[in-house]
């Protein structure tokens, strides 16, 4: 159906909404709709408890008419057109550069698997329903080059830590294997998923423009699948690693931890590589600068390093100039950046538009203004989950002047691009209206309203 909505499938213009032939483009519908009345079922987000503090996903039904359902599918099939394109275009980049890696480049696939927890042949009730169980991390990849077959690894260890310090821990000794084993590789290809804890963070850029250049490699590139479509052949090897443990277990051995995991592991006859990571070297890598994050991180799919504490990025791959040049062709927009401590897009705070973050976290709790349906609206973050804001909002009642609905608070989940700005404490007009300060109030009024 997305593909009945744009003039090219393979061409990102369409996919992400700038093309001016297939922009307003919509799939066509069997019959006209109607005003009639329909029930609809509608997965919402509510807040329960004491106080309202739980947070539940309830399946509710609604009603609603036909031609606003149309209205609302037509919109969602939009949006799914560059979810769609990123699928299809990350794992084309993804073969091609596999089909053709030259002899000075390495790709490594990378994926940490759901930890391993550790039991005994026999367990005391205590231990079996307890929680005296240890957990192992497992972190796996494939690594492929011209000069030999994939090589499967993992790297286990007792920390439990899955941040960018953990990662670089675990990607050291695989570094190392690199340039042991295959000493002509100076450029390196990651390829992972996306998660925003993990990989797709401002810590993990600071490390991959930095750990590799110490360790000798020239240039790399970190490349994102799309969201929810990460899975790969890390994540059999998990698996198998998860299955070799459990037979050793059913045979009457004991698998009490992490280090005996991997001893035992590695006595087997297996191609995969196993490397252990101890939780000091995991914490030795845990001392690093100010780090200021980057607007769109969740948006970008491929960060280029060509030079130390600089990184550039963009949304799709592009691999175009690999093979004749340098990985850092101008295509799709690239951007440039440094993670060295520097802000990337610092804040504006001139006498005309008050400060927005470059990207918004838990530390920007507070005051903002918001964007929703062609209207602005103040209120405050009350929690912030990847690139999605949750905002209590106020309703405008006069020329500035806001107020608290009540008994029914007006708490939704926004994306992270509808902030407008943050905004210090409203002044109190009397007891149910407040009003914004008069920069803000100017700012919003000259480019919202």
């Amino acid at each position: 159906m997305v593909d009945r909505t744009v003039c090219a499938t393979e061409m990102k213009a369409c996919a992400y909404g700038d093309c001016v032939e297939c922009r307003l483009t919509t799939h066509p519908t069997l019959k006209s709709a109607t005003e009639e009345i329909v029930q609809v079922v509608q997965w919402s987000t509510e807040r329960t408890g004491e106080e309202e503090r739980k947070t539940i996903t309830l399946k509710n039904e609604v009603q609603s008419t036909e031609s606003d359902l149309v209205s609302k599918f037509q919109e969602n099939l939009f949006k799914f057109r560059k979810h769609l394109f990123n699928i299809r275009w990350q794992y084309s980049a993804y073969r091609q550069l596999r089909e053709s890696l030259q002899a000075n480049e390495c790709l490594i696939h990378i994926d940490f698997s759901e930890n391993y927890s550790c039991k005994y042949h026999k367990e005391i009730q205590s231990v079996h329903f307890g929680g005296s169980h240890q957990q192992a991390t497992l972190h796996t990849g494939v690594l492929y080059t011209t000069e030999q077959t994939p090589l499967s690894f993992c790297s286990i260890s007792s920390s439990r830590r899955h941040d960018p310090p953990a990662i670089w821990a675990h990607l050291e000794p695989v570094l190392e294997m690199v340039k042991t084993k295959c000493p002509k590789v100076e450029r390196l290809h990651f390829y992972s998923d996306g998660p925003a804890t993990q990989y797709k963070q401002k810590g993990n850029f600071y490390f991959l423009s930095t750990e590799p250049f110490r360790l000798g490699f020239k240039e790399l590139t970190w490349n994102f699948f799309e969201a929810s479509h990460g899975k790969g052949a890390p994540d059999g090897i998990g698996g198998t690693l998860k299955r070799s443990a459990d037979r050793i277990v059913r045979l009457g051995e004991d698998v009490p931890d992490a280090i005996t995991l991997f001893k035992k592991l590695k006595r087997l006859e297996s191609t995969v590589e196993l490397f252990f990571v101890s939780e000091e070297e995991v914490e030795a890598k845990t001392e690093v600068p100010a780090l200021t994050p980057i607007k769109g991180t969740m948006r970008m799919h491929q960060v280029i390093s060509v030079l130390p504490g600089h990184i550039k990025y963009r949304d799709i791959s592009c691999f175009c100039q690999r093979q004749d040049g340098p990985l850092d062709c101008a295509c799709f927009d690239l951007k440039v950046a440094t993670v060295n401590g520097v802000p990337v897009t610092p804040p504006n705070q001139n006498e005309e538009t008050p400060w927005r973050p470059a990207a918004v976290d838990s530390t920007h709790i507070g005051g903002c203004v918001i964007k929703y349906d062609d209207d602005v609206y103040p209120g405050i973050i009350m929690d912030v989950e990847g690139d999605s804001i949750q905002v209590k909002c106020m309703h405008r009642n006069g020329v500035n002047k806001y107020f608290w609905p009540r008994p029914r608070e007006d708490v939704s989940w926004y994306a992270e691009e509808q902030l407008i700005c943050l905004i210090p404490e409203p002044k109190a007009l009397n007891k149910r209206s407040v009003q914004l300060e008069k920069l803000t109030w100017k700012y919003l009024e000259n480019n919202f309203m």
